[in-house]
């Protein structure tokens, strides 16, 4: 399993002298980024994370390619092969449109619908800026310009409010000062969730509607 540490000891550690990397140096620790994890799953969330910094949407594509070529899920957290090593349509007689509408072509890419949305999640919110103008990205004290989300932390969160909200529906209260104790608890907790607007909504919609 790849891990930050192994990242920074086997990718980073040549470039951590100087913060300004050169354009061969940002070549060089794509390519090593991505050898590394097209034989390696990413560990945890942390790490998915992390390797954020790295990346651009296509740097990603081409992992999800490479990964597919060993038989690995295109998405890097999985450790599971493609439900399909190959696509079953690629040599029958399809028309064009057929061929790229077929509602099951990312089964060749990825293991599940669920990671397929998850890799297009963390796909979509990647930086397209090159890596060489991320200045100080392969060091400790970069900040990302914003973090990274996954969709299953995105969804999880989702699901338990949905269950608080549940549970307040179908709690009876004994009395008033119990009925209002809980309530500012609720309040407290629902103080903590961020409500952002998206301007320009993912074309992938609502992610949660279908699980």
């Amino acid at each position: 399993m790849a891990t930050i540490e192994e990242i920074k000891e086997v990718v980073l550690k040549p470039y951590t002298n100087h913060r300004q990397l050169t354009i061969r140096e940002v070549e060089t620790i794509s390519i090593n980024l991505i050898d590394l994890l097209i034989t390696k799953d990413v560990k945890d969330a942390r790490t998915m994370k992390y390797i954020s910094r790295f990346l651009t949407k296509q740097d990603y594509a081409d992992l999800v390619q490479e990964r597919n070529l060993v038989k690995r899920c295109g998405y890097p957290l999985c450790s599971k092969s493609q439900a399909r090593v190959r696509d079953p349509f690629a040599d029958v007689q399809m028309t064009n449109f057929l061929r790229q509408n077929n509602p099951y072509a990312y089964l060749t890419e990825y293991c599940t619908k669920a990671h397929f949305r998850c890799s297009q999640f963390y796909q979509f919110q990647l930086s397209d800026e090159a890596l060489f103008a991320r200045v100080g990205v392969h060091l400790d004290d970069y900040e990302p310009p914003s973090e990274i989300q996954l969709l299953e932390e995105v969804l999880a969160r989702e699901s338990d409010v949905k269950q608080m909200i549940r549970g307040m529906t179908d709690l009876k209260l004994a009395d008033d000062d119990s009925r209002e104790e809980m309530e500012r608890d609720i309040s407290d907790m629902l103080a903590d969730i961020k409500i952002v607007e998206i301007n320009e909504p993912n074309i992938i919609g609502d992610l949660g509607r279908d699980r």
